[in-house]
């Protein structure tokens, strides 16, 4: 009888945590607005690929990106973290949230690569929604290779500051050898 008992409660447990209740609790943000808020934090992420990793960088860059995706939104850190603690007791949900924040985040690449597939055939800058300018990424040069990234280019002196790093760094070896060779008898 325990058994049961115990088999009844577990049951009951696992189809109330997976209900599909659209609500949340007071002080958790919408499922809606947590992806919106999520799909633009991302967007401050990606946006901070281009400043130098070093230990105060997210301090530095962030910072203010993060505070104005939650002045957008109207709400604040201790809301966001909240809301994101809840939904991730709910994987199911999470990952609901996460298939669409995907979906968000394709369509704007793709947008994007749109915008410059036309720039690149006009050679002229579009205008984009938000008003800013998508850049001309200047022609690259006959020999060299292509940039890693649209509007990245590699360094006309590429070639002897790889043999240079190659050098340093085989001396930097040869060092390393002599300075940990055992004396000689």
């Amino acid at each position: 009888m325990h058994k049961y008992i115990i088999l009844f409660f577990l049951v009951l447990t696992l189809l109330c945590s997976c209900n599909g209740d659209e609500t949340a609790p007071d002080g958790i943000l919408s499922k809606n607005e947590m992806m919106d808020v999520l799909t633009d934090i991302h967007l401050a992420d990606g946006s901070l690929v281009m400043y130098p990793q070093t230990p105060d960088t997210l301090y530095k860059y962030g910072y203010t990106r993060y505070a104005a995706v939650f002045k957008k939104y109207h709400t604040d850190t201790a809301q966001f973290r909240k809301s994101f603690k809840y939904y991730t007791l709910k994987p199911l949900t999470l990952n609901d949230m996460y298939v669409k924040i995907l979906k968000r985040l394709q369509d704007k690449t793709d947008s994007l690569s749109k915008l410059l597939a036309i720039q690149n055939k006009t050679k002229k800058p579009v205008s984009t929604s938000t008003g800013g300018r998508v850049p001309v990424a200047p022609p690259v040069p006959a020999g060299q290779p292509t940039p890693v990234r649209p509007g990245m280019m590699m360094s006309p002196n590429q070639a002897a500051i790889t043999r240079f790093a190659v050098k340093r760094d085989s001396m930097l070896k040869q060092r390393l050898k002599e300075k940990n060779a055992l004396p000689k008898k």
